[in-house]
């Protein structure tokens, strides 16, 4: 027994200094001897030295803080301290993980350090609450998709949506859906699979958290359509949505100028127009998700060519506006009782 311990003894090294140590706690010579001769395996200065040497022969990095006393640390991972913080602040704030499951990736995540970093990036770790998924098969749903694209196989899911009690119910019914996947697109927080839909004859996209009860089909999936390009369509769908794309001029101040970099990118066409306005000329979906991007800067981006979405947006708004000051029907019956709602 004492033997095989033996023969292990440098996996068990290497072991013990990626759990325990950093560039903070490294161990020396003494300590390993007391460790290793404690689990049974024979341990001396000349072991623990030659054991290092294996290591740092085969490509870790180890270092060797010279004294009296030599002591040892693994000074470098996979990943570094950054690195980790930054990828499990992604997942705790990623809403299509489950809480669940946030947990367990965020723990896998801590061990890729030592216990005193791992303790470091826990202390320091305040997430605000955070909308979280329910769907439990999100792992194995994205698998799935992942699977079938890679394979060009057509897959087939049922979705999910709300009621207005806030009840989750299969949409249509519980009918599946018959999708050829084509991409995983991340965008404003959310997971969206791309594919062909059999039922619609066009290209449309799904929340993957929304979908249950994933498959893939012996069926081969259909070819992108000819003419598009997934970065192209990613690209359009994702920054406004789907609608017809139109080439509009937005007249802006010049503090948004930031907000029309982060939207439309460094290459977007602008021009100034006076010290504190300059124009934009973007290529935009006619949709209420562009309207709707333009609305909450108060008259700061204003939409001046062409005319025709120019007057959509203000319709937009004005009928929006008396819509929100209508009287509701419990509003009108209370100030005349002696009236319905259909003679109002």
């Amino acid at each position: 027994m004492t033997n095989i311990r033996n023969k292990q003894r440098p996996f068990r090294m290497l072991k013990y200094l990626f759990e325990n140590t950093d560039e903070d706690h490294p161990v020396s010579t003494p300590e390993l001897v007391k460790i290793f001769s404690a689990e049974d395996a024979h341990a001396s200065r000349k072991t623990v030295k030659d054991d290092i040497d294996v290591l740092v022969g085969e490509g870790f990095d180890i270092v060797t803080v010279k004294s009296t006393q030599n002591s040892f640390f693994l000074a470098s991972r996979g990943f570094e301290i950054p690195e980790i913080k930054l990828l499990i602040d992604a997942v705790c704030s990623s809403r299509f993980i489950s809480k669940e499951k946030s947990d367990a990736l965020v723990g896998k995540l801590t061990r890729l350090v030592s216990k005193h970093q791992s303790q470091r990036i826990t202390r320091h770790l305040y997430m605000a609450d955070r909308l979280k998924a329910d769907n439990y098969q999100i792992y194995y749903i994205v698998d799935s998709i992942t699977d079938a694209i890679n394979r060009g196989k057509k897959l087939c899911f049922q979705y999910v949506e709300y009621d207005a009690d806030k009840n989750k119910q299969l949409r249509h019914g519980g009918a599946k859906y018959y999708v050829s996947p084509y991409a995983l697109v991340w965008d404003d927080n959310h997971y969206y699979m791309c594919g062909y839909s059999d039922a619609r004859q066009k290209i449309v996209n799904f929340r993957v958290d929304r979908m249950l009860n994933t498959g893939m089909l012996e069926e081969d999936a259909v070819p992108i359509p000819e003419g598009i390009t997934m970065e192209e369509y990613v690209q359009h769908q994702f920054r406004m949505f789907a609608g017809d794309e139109v080439q509009v001029v937005l007249e802006c101040q010049s503090d948004m100028m930031k907000y029309i970099v982060d939207q439309f990118g460094e290459e977007v066409e602008t021009w100034r127009t006076s010290e504190d306005t300059f124009c934009a000329r973007v290529n935009v979906a006619d949709s209420p998700t562009f309207y709707g991007w333009v609305f909450p800067f108060e008259g700061k981006v204003k939409i001046v060519a062409p005319e025709t979405i120019r007057d959509k947006y203000r319709e937009m708004v004005t009928q929006a506006a008396a819509n929100l000051f209508e009287p509701t029907s419990e509003q009108t019956s209370e100030q005349t009782p002696e009236q319905t709602p259909a003679d109002t």
